[in-house]
């Protein structure tokens, strides 16, 4: 008989608790026109099925040619990572050649046509979406076992001013209780609070 469990960090399991009530709530919010909530923070015990259910919702909006999946790991810097993500998908990078955003990072010049000059990675980060909420673009950031680290911080900070905004960017983390409470006791984000889970 197979083992209807997977040892296989991630991997949907032969057999499941059933989700489809609370991935439908997550994925209903965030495909509405008017969403309740950009981020949830998703908590639980190892071995739960976190990342599957997270998975689960990126896989079924990477289906959608109007989702944007970044998937990242709070090991490294979380604004480079999801600048460079974004960069590397064709048809954003053609939205961003589009509106000639010319952009000097650490040195190095990348030119698009000289028209809009940005001098760091966060400003460059904003301009990107800035064009793609215009051309109706929703970009979705998941992260797995989020803690509450350098790197997170500084991301969730600029994540609350592109919602301030109103870019079409969501954030999915999941990670254990401890991790997550402690994030949100940081005296600058406690905004996360109001992060439906």
């Amino acid at each position: 008989m197979d083992n209807p469990f997977t040892l296989t960090f991630g991997k949907e399991p032969l057999s499941i608790i059933n989700r489809d009530y609370e991935i439908n709530e997550v994925y209903e919010s965030f495909i509405s026109p008017n969403p309740d909530s950009h981020t949830f923070l998703i908590t639980g015990v190892r071995g739960s099925g976190k990342t599957v259910f997270m998975t689960s919702i990126a896989n079924t909006l990477k289906k959608d040619r109007n989702w944007i999946v970044c998937d990242l790991s709070s090991d490294f810097d979380l604004i480079k990572s999801l600048t460079a993500n974004l960069n590397s998908k064709k048809e954003v990078f053609n939205i961003i050649k589009n509106a000639k955003i010319n952009v000097s990072i650490l040195g190095f010049e990348i030119g698009l046509e000289n028209q809009i000059q940005a001098n760091d990675v966060a400003v460059y980060l904003d301009k990107i979406l800035s064009e793609l909420t215009k051309k109706g673009k929703r970009v979705l950031v998941t992260i797995d076992e989020v803690v509450s680290n350098k790197n997170v911080r500084e991301f969730v900070s600029l994540f609350q001013i592109f919602l301030r905004k109103e870019y079409n960017i969501f954030l999915l983390m999941i990670g254990h209780y401890e991790n997550i409470n402690c994030l949100q006791d940081e005296k600058t984000l406690t905004f996360l609070y109001r992060a439906l889970c």
